[in-house]
């Protein structure tokens, strides 16, 4: 770049500077002409400017916070590995992931027995909404005791993170077994008897899961379905006779809302249930 060139871009950086900000966009239009690349880096420089001014203007205090919360979420992500203990449990192994966090095999060394370790993603350690979503999940998944419904043991903190401990589950998800193979008839039955029969118990104790798709629900020992996952639930006595339950429009084969009262009496009906799963629906 020539000097003429450099001088020429800091007179006009200079001049810019001293427009009100809400002409300044003007003032290089006029200015610059057709010289896009004049415009261009003059437009660099100004998007640095104003970088530095937020940065300078922002309180100490809101950098120092920020900065301490990168290194905890780093911090926090990295310490998660096999051989690591949170409270009683032995981290052992990786089993999946999602959304909202990682579930972990893990034992419980006070009773040598194997668990599924659920941490909230670090990303979501300051968010408040997913924060809700965790402790719902949690508080709805430890009132129910019922064979179709994943037993919730524990809760706690590691890091900073919370995590949920749950029954270790053999099998695969339902969305996975649906997609290798079709199910037969007598089978989709038995699914759906189990699948609804969990629902049922959950309904007794008046909370509507909202979100039952087959990525939610866990097939062991080929006939026994579990389900997963209350971090949308809602109780019963929340809602009027008459409001809607909305449902996530993501998952396939679900109608998008009906009555939370008339949510119950869905689990009493099977024979669609049913259709669904071994596919003529």
């Amino acid at each position: 770049m020539t000097p003429e060139r450099l001088r020429q871009i800091g007179d006009l950086y200079e001049a810019t500077l001293e427009q009100p900000p809400e002409r300044r966009a003007a003032f290089l239009r006029e200015a610059c002409g057709d010289d896009r690349g004049l415009r261009q880096q003059l437009e660099s420089l100004l998007a640095l400017e104003g970088r530095a001014e937020a940065f300078l203007e922002q309180p100490a205090v809101e950098l120092a916070a920020a900065s301490l919360a990168a290194d905890e979420l780093a911090k926090a992500a990295g310490s998660i590995s096999p051989g690591v203990q949170a409270g009683p449990y032995r981290i052992d192994a990786p089993l999946g992931a999602g959304g909202m966090g990682k579930v972990y095999r893990a034992t419980d060394i006070r009773l040598g027995r194997s668990v599924a370790v659920k941490f909230l993603s670090p990303e979501l350690k300051f968010d408040e909404a997913a924060l809700k979503r965790f402790q719902r999940e949690a508080r709805a998944a430890s009132a129910l005791n019922h064979p179709n419904i994943c037993a919730l043991y524990d809760l706690g903190d590691f890091n900073g993170l919370p995590y949920l401990v749950m029954e270790l589950l053999d099998g695969e998800s339902l969305r996975d077994r649906l997609a290798s193979e079709p199910i037969q008839p007598d089978l989709a039955m038995e699914l759906a008897l189990e699948i609804l029969q969990g629902l049922g118990a959950a309904h007794a104790k008046g909370i509507i899961h909202r979100d039952i798709k087959p990525a939610n629900v866990f097939v062991i020992a080929q006939t026994r379905a579990k389900i997963l996952d209350f971090g949308v639930a809602k109780l019963l006595e929340e809602l009027p006779a008459s409001s809607e339950v909305e449902f996530p429009t993501d998952a396939p084969s679900r109608a998008g809302s009906f009555s939370a009262r008339q949510s119950a009496a869905w689990g009493r009906s099977p024979t669609c249930l049913r259709s669904k799963l071994a596919g003529k629906q």
